[in-house]
């Protein structure tokens, strides 16, 4: 199943109230995080509530992530035994740094029968030069999330466009190589700044980025409408697919649209464009 993550909303599970809040905002991948978000003392809490809430929720067809502890920590596995992987897509896994944390979870995902994708978080320098060797590790990847929160910890830059872009393009290459998706790092700078949040959002979507983590209900629809084509995107979108549909019986690589010499290479992403303006076209009719 082909996924949209324009936008991906991070709740922390010992919050009941606010995952359950959080299925009526309009983002595209809903994470439950039992990391970071929740208080260590507060994490058996969090587990018990992800396990008996998350079946029960409402998710109307959009991706169910569950954020879990790093790999090779006791709370690692006490999240895996807890997450209840048949209501579960994917798992959001912090702090990779190496293939082999990758592997262990995909044994380990297979040892429990359960089919559910790897979101993989790349947000310490050792992770981000790695980010090639993390991408081949296992077929379950479909994602890697950019943390630049931690990264800048380490590296001392500022989060800012410029100190962020080497980190960001490698991740967005690692993610082409791998044929997975990029998910951008949230926009710090000011969590009720929309007009902020979607000039970030626009400068990820430049690089490559298919989505970013809004960690506020007022981020989600700067994020939504900077990663949502627009009408003469889409448009101009259809005219490439529609040319090349016409010439296929020819043989031909390239065709002209609008005057202009499109090779047969770029149907891929026009058509990409077309499922992300008809999945967001039926979220908001």
């Amino acid at each position: 199943m082909m996924r949209i993550r324009r936008s991906m909303l991070i709740t922390p599970a010992h919050r009941p109230d606010r995952m359950a809040g959080a299925m009526k905002l309009a983002v595209d991948s809903f994470v439950f995080d039992l990391e970071d978000g929740v208080p260590p003392v507060r994490r058996d809490e969090a587990r018990a509530n992800l396990a008996k809430l998350m079946p029960t929720l409402d998710f109307g067809g959009r991706e169910r992530v569950v954020r879990i502890n790093a790999v090779g920590t006791a709370d690692c596995v006490r999240d895996l035994d807890a997450v209840p992987l048949t209501h579960c897509d994917a798992l959001l896994v912090p702090k990779v740094e190496s293939a082999e944390q990758l592997r262990w979870l995909d044994t380990e995902l297979t040892r429990r029968d359960a089919p559910v994708r790897l979101i993989a978080t790349l947000e310490t320098p050792r992770g981000v030069l790695n980010a090639l060797s993390i991408a081949d590790a296992s077929p379950r990847l479909c994602a890697f999330f950019f943390g630049s929160g931690d990264y800048t910890m380490e590296t001392g830059a500022e989060i800012t466009p410029t100190a962020l872009l080497w980190a960001r393009s490698t991740i967005v290459a690692a993610a082409g190589a791998a044929a997975c998706d990029a998910i951008d790092a949230p926009y710090l700078h000011g969590l009720r700044d929309p007009q902020g949040t979607h000039e970030d959002a626009l400068r990820a979507l430049e690089l490559g980025f298919s989505g970013k983590v809004v960690f506020h209900p007022a981020q989600v629809d700067a994020v939504n409408g900077a990663f949502t084509p627009t009408e003469a995107q889409t448009a101009r979108a259809r005219r490439i697919v529609d040319a090349f549909e016409a010439v296929k019986a020819s043989g031909e690589g390239t065709a002209i649209v609008d005057g202009e010499f499109v090779a047969i290479d770029l149907v891929p992403r026009m058509q990409r464009l077309l499922d992300i303006a008809a999945y967001a076209q039926g979220r908001t009719s």
